[in-house]
């Protein structure tokens, strides 16, 4: 019986991480956010994956570079938000307290930022994208004035990784040259 609560409450805190967060996760982030819980190990994490999957509460998809991702779905949603009302407050409070502490090290490994730098008469813009510790994409450029830095930064920060693979696609095409060598 005890190993039966255990096993519901290390579901939910699974459901939770992926509620709490605005971007599918890997097994790996879930684990990190995870690794203060003394009773969850990374083959555990796996299995209850699996099984929220199969009862359509979370849902897998592939990254460009085919890793899995994993989010939480409507049902899932729903599903929790009805469970946290049984976990007893100062559990939940210690849940949310790792959680959080956890938080900091998972998005160290994907980050999104941008530096402005106001220069004379225009502003130097450089925006880019860290996996970890290395930089996927660093754009720097020059905008004319504070809205055109604001524009720019604003753009990147709502949507950088589409903005990336549309960079990526554009400079990564076979160009059509009538030109044979």
């Amino acid at each position: 019986m005890a190993k039966d609560l255990e096993l519901f409450d290390n579901k939910i805190i699974v459901l939770y991480i992926l509620e709490k967060n605005a971007k599918s996760l890997s097994i790996e982030q879930i684990v990190k956010f995870c690794e203060d819980f003394e009773d969850i190990t990374y083959f555990d994490i796996c299995t209850y994956i699996q099984e929220l999957k199969s009862n359509n509460y979370v849902t897998e998809s592939l990254s460009d570079s085919g890793e899995q991702l994993y989010s939480i779905t409507p049902s899932g949603l729903l599903t929790l938000q009805e469970l946290l009302e049984l976990i007893p407050g100062v559990n939940l409070h210690n849940i949310k307290k790792i959680i959080n502490k956890n938080i900091v090290k998972v998005k160290t490994d994907f980050s999104v930022d941008n530096i402005v730098v106001p220069l004379n008469d225009r502003y130097k813009v450089t925006c880019y994208i860290k996996e970890g510790s290395d930089e996927l994409v660093s754009i720097t450029m020059y905008a004319s004035d504070k809205s055109q830095a604001r524009n720019i930064t604003r753009n990147w920060n709502n949507d950088a990784v589409g903005i990336y693979e549309r960079l990526l696609e554009m400079m990564t095409k076979e160009s059509s040259s009538d030109d044979e060598d």
